[in-house]
């Protein structure tokens, strides 16, 4: 059952709890008035920033990723 809900934030703090749902996989963001991106321009960051947060956690040696190679012999 989804619904769908407009939400003004008041501040940063709002946001950051919303992200924080957002990546435990509870909400969605649909849409962003203050930045007018289209759904494919959200998606596209929202991936961004995964592969941030696992190259941050491979640098701390919490995971490890694919060589270069890997990724071309899978192309």
């Amino acid at each position: 059952m989804a619904e769908t809900l407009t939400i003004k934030l008041k501040n940063k703090k709002a946001r950051k709890v919303l992200d924080g749902l957002a990546e435990l996989k509870l909400i969605e963001i649909m849409f962003d008035t203050e930045l007018d991106w289209s759904p494919k321009q959200i998606r596209q960051g929202q991936d961004f920033l995964n592969s941030l947060r696992q190259a941050k956690l491979a640098e701390k040696g919490k995971v490890k990723l694919k060589s270069a190679q890997s990724l071309l012999d899978e192309l």
